[in-house]
């Protein structure tokens, strides 16, 4: 490629000369075989077309939002941005038939990001000019219905600007677990970078095949999804994440049908499957070809996985395969990451210990045990600090705090938020002064150069002076009762009686129980004998209540809020 690329859009254009008729995306618009596919010729043209729309429609350095869904078109509007030199706001879609209901956080990314030009989809376009009173709510907006525009025409009017590395090429909304979104700024050199450590851990290669269905909003689909593919060159399969949540093993079909050596996602996906795939459609799979699955974005289990291996063994899944990975929207994707088909690693801990922040390892198997997963090692060009949050001074190797990152994919900051961004993005060792640090608002602890996480900061209830991982005791609820779904529990404390009560709202498939009852008993009961924690308030909801980012992370300050002004639809029966 001659000298070394600084944006996609140069590899892009590489492509396009050198790789013209190599397929870039396949995108499976019902999940399984109605199937388009663009390659990187027409990929280049495409992406071309709507950069000169763009020129013909904002300044350069400006900012375009990006409503449409999981797709090519996507795709295309993504990289027509950055042929631009626009900013791109990539942002869930609200439902065209439901957008009174679903707009609330697209306008309040408009109102942060101030975008000039909305891309969407004609229907999306149609259901803003005909709602009531929407077109005054986008009257701030250009809005671009970019399907069925002459491409041919206009990408012959695409002009070619220089890029300077350090330039925005997107802003990444995460709306974490508070609740206003904060815009990541993202420069090329952060994407180029975190590319490049993607590459290097998972092993990719041009001959790789990859198979993506987290949503390109979100960091792990955008990043890992739908862009790894492009800097690496090789082909990916996209299915709508509707269509997995409605149907896993679709996910698992499209591995087989494509052969995929990579595909991954949060723990959640792989605990579905374990659910929702039936022997008799497992023997139907063939996961051999599967080399990277890669696992990350929410706490990893090691019962899930020891568990996902042994079912989908007799399909040719490998322990190996699975790629334990950390990271954040902040260090634009990937901090640390397993080597390719080595076996991950876990420790255990005493839990007594993890009460106070201490790493105590043990060899037993008693109940005071809890088994962490490593989740990769350090790479060469991030550096990583385990930090004691509140005096800020570096941790000694058996204590648990703050990990701290820094290197050259840590973003610039939050978008319109200079407060927020110094907080975030602005820690200083108190011992040294070494800095500036990206502070996580993650805990964990490093053990022979592998990164392990324990919690979250802002997610720790203390009970009678002991700390409790919220994700621990939702783990623990999760396993009460069949009826329960798989990652639909939220726990959080409330102060009552000046003093923290823990509440828990679980999602239920309400048709598995008949009697409330004995599900909240059932759960009282477990919290009680693994964590010694009584339960103050139990709600159990329908699927989907319990509020979640993109990615599938619980939103738990939302959860407590919907909680204390009393909106949770809880299911009442006898």
């Amino acid at each position: 490629m001659g000298k070394k690329p600084l944006t996609l859009v140069e590899i892009l254009r590489w492509r396009s000369n050198l790789q013209p008729h190599n397929l870039a995306y396949r995108f499976l618009k019902d999940g399984e075989c109605d199937e388009e596919t663009i390659s990187y010729k027409e990929l280049d043209r495409q992406a071309r077309s709507i950069g000169a729309l763009l020129q013909e429609t904002i300044n350069e350095g400006e900012r375009a939002i990006i409503l449409h869904s999981s797709g090519l078109d996507f795709i295309i509007s993504f990289l027509g941005c950055l042929y631009a030199k626009i900013i791109a706001v990539p942002v869930s879609p609200p439902h065209p038939a439901r957008l009174e209901t679903t707009l609330e956080t697209t306008l309040r990314i408009i109102e942060n990001a101030k975008p000039k030009v909305a891309l969407l989809s004609n229907s999306l376009f149609r259901s803003i000019q005909i709602g009531s009173g929407l077109k005054e709510k986008f009257k701030s907006l250009k809005l671009l219905a970019t399907e069925g525009i002459d491409t041919e025409e206009l990408s012959k009017n695409w002009e070619q600007s220089d890029y300077n590395g350090e330039e925005l090429a997107f802003l990444q909304y995460t709306s974490g677990s508070t609740f206003f979104p904060k815009g990541v700024m993202v420069s090329h050199n952060n994407l180029m970078h975190n590319q490049e450590i993607i590459q290097e851990c998972f092993g990719h290669t041009h001959e790789s095949r990859g198979v993506i269905w987290l949503p390109p909003y979100h960091d792990m689909g955008l990043i890992g999804g739908f862009l790894q593919p492009l800097f690496t060159g090789f082909t990916v399969t996209i299915i709508p994440n509707l269509m997995i949540l409605q149907k896993p093993i679709r996910w698992l079909q499209a591995i087989t049908r494509y052969k995929a050596t990579s595909s991954g996602g949060p723990n959640f996906a792989y605990d579905v499957c374990l659910k929702k795939v039936k022997p008799e459609d497992r023997d139907q799979l063939d996961l051999s070809t599967w080399e990277v699955a890669f696992n990350g974005a929410e706490p990893i289990r090691k019962n899930t996985l020891d568990k996902f291996t042994e079912f989908f063994a007799p399909c040719g899944f490998r322990k190996e395969a699975f790629l334990p990975c950390y990271g954040l929207a902040e260090a634009t994707l990937m901090v640390t990451g397993g080597a390719k088909n080595r076996r991950f690693v876990s420790q255990k801990l005493l839990k007594s210990g993890l009460e106070k922040n201490k790493v105590v390892f043990s060899k037993g198997s008693e109940e005071d045990i809890a088994q962490i997963v490593g989740c990769g090692k350090k790479f060469d060009s991030i550096k990583i600090k385990i930090v004691n949050p509140e005096n800020l001074n570096s941790c000694d190797p058996n204590e648990i705090g703050e990990v701290w990152v820094a290197g050259q994919s840590i973003a610039k900051g939050y978008w319109n938020n200079p407060l927020e961004s110094s907080v975030t993005f602005g820690g200083y060792l108190s011992e040294t002064g070494e800095g500036p640090f990206l502070r996580t608002g993650d805990l964990g602890f490093v053990f022979e150069d592998e990164l392990y996480i324990t919690g979250r900061l802002k997610d720790i209830i203390i009970i009678d002076g002991k700390n409790h991982y919220a994700h621990d005791i939702e783990r623990t609820v999760i396993s009460a009762h069949p009826s329960i779904r798989p990652a639909g529990c939220a726990v959080f404390s409330i102060e009552n009686s000046e003093k923290d009560q823990v509440v828990v709202i679980a999602e239920i498939q309400y048709w598995l129980i008949q009697n409330i009852e004995e599900v909240k008993k059932s759960i009282r009961q477990a919290v009680a004998e693994q964590h010694n924690v009584s339960i103050y308030d139990i709600k159990l909801t329908l699927p989907g209540s319990i509020p979640r980012t993109t990615s599938g992370k619980i939103r738990h300050y939302l959860c407590k809020e919907d909680y204390l002004s009393g909106v949770l639809k809880e299911i009442t029966m006898p």
